[in-house]
């Protein structure tokens, strides 16, 4: 049987996945990951966490050849007011998004 145990840590979380049965012939593992949070993006080891733990939990969340695939991503707080500069990075990408359909479209 397999069991995850999730820890709280000062700056992230600690995730251990306990397999009593490693392999079928009832052999102990354990599997630690640290997920830390750091300055410059504080949102990508929670991203991290959560597809390891579904991929530990045997959860299936689409791969890039399916129609749907769960997407774990970040956007503006509803009160939050962009930059300039955030608001052309995020111009940039909405007209590469659009760009990409219009290839699929002729194709």
């Amino acid at each position: 049987m397999i069991k995850i145990v999730l820890e709280p840590a000062r700056n992230g979380v600690i995730k251990k996945v306990i397999d009593d049965n490693h392999g079928g012939g009832r052999e102990h593992f354990t599997s630690t990951d640290v997920y830390e949070s750091t300055e410059s993006d504080k949102f990508t080891y929670i991203k991290r966490f959560f597809f390891d733990l579904c991929d530990d939990l045997g959860l299936e969340v689409g791969s890039k050849f399916d129609a749907q695939v769960l997407d774990i991503n970040t956007k503006w707080g509803t009160h939050y007011e962009p930059s300039i500069k955030d608001i052309d990075k995020k111009i940039k990408r909405l007209k590469s998004e659009l760009e990409e359909l219009e290839e699929w479209k002729t194709i």
